[in-house]
Order: C-alpha cells, then sequence, then structure tokens
C-alpha cells in the first residue's frame, strides 16, 4: 500500500488581503531562529510584515493601561537582514509587486528540503517583461545563518539594473492589531558600519533585558557589475547598492547570507555577538551549498516523522504540521532554556509559553525524546519560580503561571484590547491554575514513553509531588458536605472569569481543574515507587515530605469536589445551570466577527452571565486522559459515572460551545473518538486546517496555532490509533472513524522502535529487528507478545 504525497504548501496567485497570512504559513525556522516568509523588497505596510525573532529573546516594555502601569514580555522584531530591492535605472521607485503587473506568481513553500520559492513573470509600466525567482532558507545545518537567493531575468529588454541589499534596523513590535495600543520599540543603541565590499553589519541591543543583537549580510552579485557602493547608513539602517548591465535572456543572481547573534549565544557581549555575526556571514557557504545542507538536515528530520496516510489532504497537513512543529522545536533547542511558544517565535501571544508544550510533547515523546526533555526541562528550571508563585499567595508546593516567558513568574497581561468597543477588558486568565496539572501529567507521560528513569530521579519527581502539593494547598475542605473544594480559579473555557455580579474573580469547583488536581494527587504514589529507594528517601527529606502528608493527599483525591446538574450532567463549574441561556445563532447573525465576550461588552454586557464557553472545558479531560481514565478518577472521586451520562454530559457542554480557540476542535475530536465517531471526524478536519484558511477572522497571520498542530497529531496517534506506552506494556486501543483511511506510523519508546498500522481494516504492530526483548502487548483487554522483528494483527 503506497503512502505517498506532496511536500509543498503552494499559492498561485497573489492577494495582498491575504499576504500576511501566507507569511507566517510559508515561514522557516531552526529551533533558534524563525523569519516570516515576507518578500525582500517588502516592508511593513499593512500589506506586508517582516520579522525575524530569535528563540527564548525576551524583552519587557511597560505602558499605562486604565490608569495601571502594566509590563509585558514579549520576543522582538530584530533588524531586517532580507532587506533587498532593484529597479532598473532611471525609474523613480523601487520595485514592489503592487506596481506591475503579475502575469504568473506562485510561492511555493517545500517541506522536505525547508526552503521556500517565489516565482514571479510580470509586466512593468514601460511594458518590459521580466521573470524573478526568489529563494529563502533559515539553516537547519547552521542554526546562526540565514539566506536569500534572488534571480532576475530579462526577457525583452536591455540595461542597467541597480540593486539595494541592506538591514533595516527601523522595525517594531506591530503585527498585532490587539497590541498596538502597547510600547513596540524594544531595540535602542543601534549602530552601523560596512566592514567591507558587500559586508555590512547592523548592532543593537534590547531595552529592558540589555541583551546586545547583532545582524551581519554579506551580498553578493554574478553578472556584469558596475559599480558597488554605500547608499545608505545610519544608526538604525544601512545598505548599499550597485548596479549591473542585463541582456535580454541573460540571468543576474545576487545571494545574501545573514548570521544573526545576540548574547544569549555562549554569554556574548556587545563586541562579541559584532564581532561573531561578521565572522560567521563572511565565512559562511554559498546558497548552493547551504541548500544542500538544509536538504540533508531535512532529510536526517523528517526520518524520525514517521507519519504516512493513503488519503492526500491527510497525508499533507500531517507533513505540514510536523514541518512547523519541528521548526519550533528542532534538535538546536536542545540545551538551550527554551520553552514551546503557544503561536510559534513570533508576535502572537507576545511568543509567550502557555500550556501548548502538552499538546505537542506526545509528538515528541515518540519521536524526537531529547528535544522533549528539554522542553519538560524549562519548566523544571522555574520550579523554584514556581514556589514563590505559590508562596506569595499562601499555598504550599509549586504554582506554575499561565503565561511565562524568560522565567518562572506570570506574565499575563492584565488588560485585554476589545477590538469591538476600543476599550479594555480585564483580563483574569492568570487564575488558569490547571496548568500545573497539565505540566505535571506531561512530565510522567514523558517517562513511561521513554524510560528516562534520570530525569525522574533528577528532576521529573520533584516538579510533580511540589505541583500534588499545592492541589492539596489550594483545596479547602468543607464538613458539611464532607468534600473539598477548588475556589476562585479560572477553567480551560476563559470566557468565566467570575460569577455574575461578582467583584472577586474566578469560579468554583471547575470540573476539569478539579479532576485534573486529583490526578496529579494519585500520580505521587507512583512516583514515589518508581523511585530507586536512595532518591525517594532523599527527596522526601529534601521536601520534608512525610507519609502523614502523602496520606492526606490521597484523601484530598477521594473527596474533591465535582458538580453535577440536577438531570446528571457533569457541570463545567459550580453554578454553570444556573446562568442566562444565550441564543448562538441569533446572537452570530447580529454580530457575525469578533469574539462574543468582546462584542457583549461593548454592548455593555458580560459574558459570565451566560452559558455559553470559548472553547472545550468538561470535554478537554476525555482528551487530555486515556481511553476510560475519566470515568476511572471519578469513581476514584467518589462519583460513579455511567456511559449514558457521559453521552449527555457531552452533548450538553458541545451545545454551548463556541469554538474560538484552535485548541477547542482538538480536544473535541479525543474526545468524542469513542462517543460519536462521526463528530468526531469533523472536528479532526477543523484540526487538520486551524490556518490553511483565509479569512477575516484568521488570526494566523499574526503566528501559527502550533499547539492545534500538534494536537491533531496526538488525536491521530493517541485516539484513533489507540496508542498509550504503559509502565510494563504498550497499549493499542484503536477507534479508528470510518473516513480516516489507512495510515501509517514509526515512533520509538522504552521499548523499541515499532510500526503501527491501520489497514482501514485491522491494525498491525510491527515491531524492529533490532529490539532489545519481546513487548508485552495490551489490545481490547487481552495481553499479547509482539518479539523483536515479529508483527502482530489485532
Amino acid at each position: 500500500m503506497p503512502y505517498a504525497g506532496q511536500s509543498d504548501i503552494l499559492f498561485t496567485h497573489y492577494d495582498p488581503s491575504d499576504e500576511r497570512r501566507r507569511e507566517t504559513l510559508l515561514a522557516l525556522g531552526n529551533g533558534l531562529l524563525l523569519v516570516r516568509a515576507a518578500a525582500p523588497w517588502a516592508q511593513a505596510d499593512g500589506t506586508h510584515y517582516p520579522g525575524t525573532y530569535r528563540a527564548g529573546l525576551y524583552d519587557c516594555l511597560t505602558d499605562v493601561i486604565k490608569g495601571e502601569e502594566v509590563s509585558n514580555e514579549s520576543v522582538p522584531n530584530l533588524p531586517n537582514w532580507l532587506s533587498t530591492t532593484f529597479r532598473v535605472a532611471g525609474e523613480a521607485r523601487w520595485f514592489s509587486l503592487e506596481q506591475v503587473t503579475l502575469l504568473d506568481y506562485r510561492h511555493t513553500l517545500d517541506t522536505v528540503c525547508g526552503t521556500s520559492c517565489r516565482e514571479i513573470r510580470f509586466r512593468d509600466a514601460a511594458g518590459r517583461h521580466t521573470r524573478l525567482r526568489e529563494q529563502q532558507l533559515v539553516s537547519m545545518a547552521d542554526p546562526r545563518l540565514v539566506a536569500l537567493r534572488l534571480q532576475i531575468i530579462p526577457e525583452d529588454w536591455s540595461g542597467l539594473l541597480e540593486l539595494r541589499s541592506g538591514i533595516d534596523g527601523d522595525v517594531s513590535n506591530s503585527n498585532v492589531p490587539a497590541d498596538q495600543h502597547y510600547h513596540g520599540q524594544h531595540l535602542v543603541e543601534k549602530r552601523s558600519e560596512a566592514a567591507a565590499p558587500g559586508l555590512l553589519l547592523l548592532q543593537a541591543c534590547t531595552r529592558q533585558s540589555a541583551v546586545p543583537v547583532a545582524v551581519a549580510t554579506r551580498t553578493r552579485l554574478t553578472g556584469k557589475v558596475h559599480r558597488s557602493s554605500i547608499a545608505q547608513a545610519s544608526t538604525a539602517a544601512i545598505a548599499e547598492e550597485m548596479s549591473c548591465v542585463l541582456a535580454p535572456g541573460e540571468s543576474l543572481v545576487l545571494e545574501k547570507v545573514g548570521a544573526i547573534f545576540c548574547g544569549l549565544d555562549d554569554g556574548l557581549d556587545s563586541d562579541g555577538v559584532g564581532a561573531a555575526a561578521l565572522a560567521a556571514a563572511r565565512d559562511a557557504p554559498d546558497f548552493t551549498a547551504m541548500a544542500e545542507n538544509q536538504a540533508t538536515a531535512w532529510v536526517f528530520l523528517r526520518t524520525g516523522i514517521g507519519l504516512e496516510a493513503a488519503k492526500e489532504p491527510l497525508h499533507r497537513s500531517l507533513g505540514f504540521h510536523a514541518f512547523h512543529l519541528l521548526q519550533t522545536a528542532a534538535p538546536h533547542v536542545v540545551g538551550q532554556d527554551l520553552g514551546f511558544p503557544a503561536r510559534g517565535w513570533q508576535e502572537a501571544y507576545r511568543g509567550q509559553i502557555f500550556w501548548e508544550d502538552t499538546q505537542i510533547l506526545p509528538f515528541l515523546d515518540l519521536r524526537y525524546p531529547a528535544i522533549a526533555r528539554s522542553l519538560l526541562m524549562y519548566r523544571c528550571r522555574r520550579l523554584d519560580d514556581a514556589r514563590e508563585g505559590a508562596r506569595r499567595l499562601g499555598y504550599r508546593g509549586a504554582m506554575f503561571p499561565w503565561r511565562s516567558a524568560s522565567d518562572g513568574f506570570e506574565k499575563t497581561p492584565r488588560h485585554q484590547f476589545n477590538s469591538i468597543s476600543g476599550g479594555w477588558m480585564r483580563d483574569d486568565t492568570h487564575l488558569q491554575r490547571h496548568v500545573g496539572a497539565a505540566i505535571a501529567h506531561a512530565a510522567w507521560r514523558y517517562v513511561l514513553c521513554t524510560g528516562d528513569e534520570d530525569f525522574l530521579a533528577e528532576h521529573g519527581a520533584e516538579l510533580i509531588l511540589e505541583v500534588a502539593r499545592f492541589w492539596a494547598s489550594i483545596a479547602r475542605h468543607d464538613a458539611a458536605t464532607d468534600r473539598y473544594h477548588i475556589r476562585g480559579v479560572v477553567g480551560p473555557d476563559e470566557y468565566h472569569l467570575r460569577y455574575p455580579g461578582a467583584v472577586r474573580p474566578g469560579i468554583d469547583d471547575n470540573t476539569y481543574t478539579n479532576v485534573m488536581a486529583a490526578r496529579v494527587l494519585t500520580l505521587a504514589p507512583m512516583v514515589l515507587d518508581r523511585l530507586p529507594w536512595p532518591r525517594r528517601a532523599a527527596l522526601c527529606r529534601q521536601m520534608a515530605l512525610t507519609p502523614e502528608e502523602q496520606a492526606q493527599w490521597d484523601a484530598i483525591s477521594r473527596r474533591l469536589m465535582v458538580p453535577f446538574h440536577d438531570d446528571g450532567v457533569i457541570a463545567q463549574f459550580s453554578g454553570f445551570d444556573r446562568l442566562k441561556p444565550l441564543d448562538i445563532a441569533t446572537f452570530r447573525m447580529a454580530h457575525p466577527h469578533g469574539r462574543i465576550d468582546q462584542a457583549l461588552d461593548a454592548q455593555g454586557d458580560a459574558v459570565e452571565a451566560y452559558a455559553v464557553s470559548k472553547q472545550a472545558d468538561m470535554l478537554m479531560l476525555l482528551h487530555m486522559l486515556p481511553h476510560g481514565e475519566l470515568e476511572k478518577l471519578l469513581a476514584h472521586m467518589g462519583y460513579i459515572v455511567n456511559p449514558e451520562q457521559l453521552q449527555r454530559t457531552v452533548a450538553y457542554h458541545l451545545s454551548h460551545c463556541q469554538h474560538d480557540s484552535s485548541l477547542s476542535p482538538v480536544a473535541c475530536a479525543g474526545a468524542l473518538a469513542r462517543l460519536n465517531p462521526e463528530k468526531s471526524w469533523r472536528f479532526f478536519q477543523e484540526t487538520l486546517r486551524p490556518d490553511l484558511e483565509s479569512g477575516e477572522d484568521s488570526a494566523a497571520a499574526e503566528g501559527a496555532h502550533l499547539g492545534a498542530m500538534g494536537g491533531a497529531i496526538d488525536v491521530l496517534q493517541r485516539h484513533y490509533l489507540g496508542l498509550r506506552v504503559q509502565a510494563e506494556a504498550l497499549a493499542i486501543d484503536p477507534a479508528p472513524p470510518e473516513q480516516l483511511g489507512p495510515v501509517r506510523m514509526t515512533f520509538g519508546c522504552r521499548f523499541g522502535r515499532f510500526t503501527l498500522e491501520w489497514t482501514g481494516r485491522v491494525t498491525r504492530l510491527h515491531a524492529a529487528d533490532a529490539n532489545p526483548a519481546p513487548t508485552r502487548v495490551l489490545c481490547g483487554g487481552e495481553r499479547h507478545v509482539v518479539t523483536p522483528g515479529g508483527t502482530l494483527e489485532m
């Protein structure tokens, strides 16, 4: 059975209204650098937005919003190394697509080789016909290098062509309309120099974090070069002009290599980053060699992905998603202090870290465990900050922030701009304490998948236990009901930040939060049992963790409150059923664009008064937890839920959900895999194209929805193919929807390497010949063994 598919994402026409979204989709990265796919001749003008970003480089700026001093930490837009343009001698204006007639246009992303290509044929105002081919890459072979190749061929004219190649440091963070009222000038102390003919340097420093940045470029021109000179030199920009005589059919090629360094690289100071950037740009290979190295690096990376589908749309989407995930979490992140940004290393969400890492770690755990470990270490390094965050509020243990960046303290803005009303809304989403449970869950899953006992002993166990301690600390006992309550939090929904009319933010007993808290508390004894006895004893001493406290954790896990409606439906949180109904269809007719909470706020109302959810909340439990585990956890907590009751609960919450987050279809696809395969498949289709469709409401122009991309792969492997790595066995419990078609995935885990395949009729598991021993497999309640080189058909 062949599994073939195209590697390209292709646009065959130019659409100015969609250009910024395409610049996100075709962006290139290598884990440390990301470059938006802007044309080299483009400037930030509403149609285009050149952007270059360095992973983990943050800068904090302060503004005054509604009379409050507000600080926001963001990844800065770095000097634009792409800046390159041309014109025929005598023309007043430099080239742009808006001033010519396009005859042919193709803009392609090659996800196999990690390059993009723009091919254009145009007629200018003088009637001249010209062909242009522009290629870009962000080197996966050398993570400090970027490159551009521009080829220009006149078809029916000859003359002198003028070219300008430079570095533009007059940049800011202005790609997110909702952030337009915040200060966006992150770079200061700019200075430029021409180090040699064709070799330029621009240096700057981040305003608050004082990290030096250097961008150097080397430009080479092939053809009959007439002259070369510095045409522009200021503190904020520098450019070199060249001219070349061309004849019809004669090709001119401009190659430009950029080297980008900052103070995060080996602790370099201002002089060091400049010298390093100049040396790297000067000594870099030519574009052809860089492209060959790039293809080799990506071939090596893609061999680990191991995701194939017989149906072309699914195959293409999986390849595209995996490509963007690996551009963000490439092998170069290993050993770096980097988290996984929710919308990539771009300006969306300021490049901050939410909980999207928990959605992409299942993909990485089984393919790139070193990368997965490195991302988890970002959390472990911030454990002390999480402890301090809990202590400041009077809790024990570790309380991880909803949004983090350079450190482990809360970065959630206190206000959110309402694009409908033009005013400000209070943002209390920092009360999403559930992020700590997801982090602990992900750390445990990583250990089970990889068998990385050193990580567990040195870092993971302490993290999980401190999160458990936090949940025990925040839970409050009610003697009247003999139940523990977690009050004043916000669930994944994010629309309900408080009760209607309440002064203090937060809601009580969010089901997702409470059940995941119980999950972490039940993990604690398993974590301790897995540790070698000396390490277990030492950790308990270090944490002052007594048997009495552990017994208390168990007691709390059994008595945490889960609210129900009168008809037995599991509530999203206590009091959700008392909120006012909202006719969503009618409301959407009156307010077709924008989020419901902003539309209601604009008319003097508040979304917390209504029984409507932004995204899947209670349903997220059915996605996050393995099949059947929610029912077991609820039984552990003292609640018996039957299948019919669970079906009604799911139907109720689906009817109240707006899916205003790209993670919502992911959660619904996973939650419904067994309960309603038809609906699950419809949601899964949405996860395959979170950014691939243009539209007025598309947010992809600001950054890719990476959590949804990773979540789509997670739904396929964990829910549809039913793969789970348990402590002592592989569990295979597939639930493929009828429309899925044949799929195949290769993966590695603590037991060896395997290929798991759904043929459309049966599931096959093949063990690699080199596996160290037979592997136990659980499927449908039956126990099997697959030997090295053997195949198990289920």
